[in-house]
């Protein structure tokens, strides 16, 4: 591993599937019960990998610090935005958070149903 190189690892001890979002990039994964997921990021800012780690029952949404992140699942590469796309300067959590709202369900790929922005905007105001 080279010094812009950091690797970072969680478990999901089950008993069902985890779903796991990597931001900036609005990357979705599930991660089966009993698996392992490492995260493998490169260049971007010198901090520990997950910048900020979010979680409820169902999910994980890593906050990735770093420009590329590769995702593996028991050893297996993801294929993932995350993994050749380096992550936009200025698109912050944030940002994001107020783009989207804080709702799952408008992140690209999320749980729940989805709502257009108008949808969305027309519930806020009411109408």
């Amino acid at each position: 591993m080279t010094d812009t190189e950091r690797q970072w690892g969680l478990s999901n001890p089950g008993p069902d599937t985890l779903r796991l979002w990597l931001e900036p990039w609005a990357d979705e994964f599930n991660v089966p019960a009993r698996s392992t997921v490492t995260l493998k990021g490169s260049g971007g800012s010198g901090e520990y990998l997950p910048g900020e780690v979010e979680w409820g029952p169902e999910y994980l949404i890593i906050w990735a610090s770093a420009g590329t992140v590769e995702v593996f699942i028991d050893g297996v590469l993801q294929e993932s935005g995350s993994a050749i796309i380096p992550a936009p300067d200025g698109l912050t959590k944030e940002l994001l958070s107020f783009m989207f709202a804080g709702e799952p369900a408008a992140r690209l790929g999320g749980a729940g149903t989805r709502l257009s922005g108008w949808r969305r905007i027309r519930r806020r105001l009411g109408l």
